[in-house]
């Protein structure tokens, strides 16, 4: 055999060797019967001689992560957390190593590796995402330093804002990744929760949270219900101050305020109609956009005209007459209605003139009196104590109802105390929740009953003028409506 064939002959059998030793030991002697699969990173160059770290290997489950500091030797170590206990530094002593870096991993709760050498001192950094617990021990035969790190992390906090005002936090990271959430603790003896538009009408547009906590002079708040972007109204059934804010066709869960001060979660089916020379006429939309054909209701909380162009018939109405028949842009009486017309609509109208009696009529269905108020948005997520999330009887839309995203809720917990929620997602220290996980962290804080809010980019929480949580836009989204907290 020439030289070159023995070559590649010894070559082969080295490789042969190689890997088979690094099978059979890549957990040393068996501290586990699992043994996750481990990826290696071989020195770029040969050993220098001595006691070398001759590799780094890392391997693991979404419990737990393994690091395994393969050496030539046995060598005292010593090691210890520093960085709030998210930097673990391990030192070895009278070693060398011709390894240029550690592995480049992001597995399990490592944030990052990084290898240096000090003289005759190796050192390995271990930055985590999050402080969990770390074991570090040496093996033999052949000499290693393992190091464990659990992939699981859950701490919470709770502190004392006021009387009757408790602010949390609660962080976990597991194989799913790292989630961050934020809550309020509201004793309503002590405090109200009421829900407000941030410039006091439909149609003066949408405002950043900060800003209407200031404004209001609250003492914390986080984000309402739905809206929609462009055209300025409400998607929800909504009644502030026994005034409908806005509606839609499905029932759908949402906060009460019971004129008597207390709050319970329920759902509300709007209806409401116009009684005009005996016909009972419905209507398509409350403070909305009146588009082909429609019947809409405007009032006070809309704003001072309704903006309509002159393509259809309005019908002012104050103190169950009509006032007035406009062809657009009507105003509206504080203390009456605009009720807007059509297309084909218009035919329900035939006949209608000034001074004809003409009663309006709202409900939010059996459960919400007519003096209670309505915060809605959905979908429920608990009910009786239990997760029970009704994204489908609700009609809410795929992109809310599927998927982790950043949430709002609202919860009642058994003692009357109301849990307000906000979870950050699409970021880095948070992966946002479904609406089932939302409803467990719900359960996990002592809600009975639960609802869903605004989302998203929506998603934030204030409390004594300072943003508690991280909007996932990067900064503040204007929004149509927020739930504020009130000092009594």
């Amino acid at each position: 055999m020439n030289l070159k064939k023995m070559l590649a002959a010894a070559l082969a059998v080295a490789v042969s060797i190689n890997i088979t030793v690094f099978a059979d030991v890549a957990y040393g002697a068996a501290q586990s019967s699992a043994k996750p699969a481990v990826a290696a990173t071989k020195p770029e160059t040969k050993p220098i001689g001595g006691t070398e770290l001759k590799n780094i290997r890392i391997g693991g489950d979404g419990n737990q992560t393994r690091i395994v500091m393969d050496l030539s030797g046995a060598k005292k170590y010593n090691y210890g957390f520093e960085n709030n206990n998210t930097r673990l530094v391990i030192n070895i002593d009278g070693v060398s190593t011709a390894m240029k870096a550690a592995p480049d991993t992001k597995r399990g709760v490592i944030k990052d590796l990084i290898l240096a050498t000090y003289g005759d001192t190796v050192q390995l950094i271990v930055d985590l995402k999050v402080p969990v617990p770390a074991k570090v021990y040496s093996l033999k035969n052949p000499d290693r330093i393992v190091i464990d790190i659990t992939n699981k992390y859950e701490a919470e906090s709770l502190n004392k804002v006021d009387d009757g005002l408790l602010q949390g936090k609660y962080v976990r990271f597991d194989s799913r990744g790292m989630f961050t959430a934020y809550m309020l603790d509201v004793d309503p003896t002590k405090f109200d929760i009421k829900m407000v538009l941030p410039w006091g009408t439909v149609s003066s547009g949408w405002g950043k949270l900060s800003t209407v906590v200031e404004n209001c002079n609250a003492v914390a708040g986080i984000n309402g219900g739905y809206f929609d972007w462009s055209d300025k109204f409400l998607v929800g059934n909504i009644r502030l101050n026994g005034v409908t804010a806005g509606m839609v066709a499905e029932n759908r869960t949402g906060l009460i305020k019971r004129s008597d001060g207390s709050y319970d979660i329920g759902s509300a089916q709007y209806s409401g109609t116009v009684e005009i020379n005996g016909k009972g006429i419905s209507f398509w939309g409350v403070n909305a956009p009146r588009g082909k054909d429609a019947i809409v209701l405007y009032n006070g909380l809309y704003g001072s005209r309704t903006g309509t162009n002159e393509f259809g018939k309005e019908y002012v109405i104050r103190r169950g007459r009509v006032q007035a028949i406009n062809q657009g842009n009507s105003e509206i009486p504080p203390d009456g209605f605009v009720v807007s017309v059509h297309g084909q609509s218009q035919a329900y109208f035939n006949g209608v003139k000034v001074g004809d009696a003409a009663i309006i009529t709202e409900s939010l269905g059996d459960g919400i009196g007519a003096k209670d108020d309505f915060y809605g948005a959905g979908p429920q997520l608990v009910a009786n104590g239990v997760v029970s999330v009704t994204s489908q009887a609700e009609h809410i839309a795929n992109d809310i109802a599927n998927g982790r995203a950043p949430r709002t809720a609202v919860g009642i917990k058994s003692d009357g105390h109301i849990l307000l929620m906000v979870a950050d997602g699409r970021q880095s220290h948070s992966i946002g929740a479904s609406l089932v996980e939302m409803g467990q962290l719900m359960v996990k804080y002592g809600a009975v009953k639960a609802v869903n809010y605004d989302g998203g980019g929506s998603s934030e929480m204030v409390v004594n003028n300072r943003i508690v949580n991280r909007p996932s836009d990067g900064n503040e989204r204007s929004i149509g409506n927020a739930l504020l907290v009130f000092k009594k």
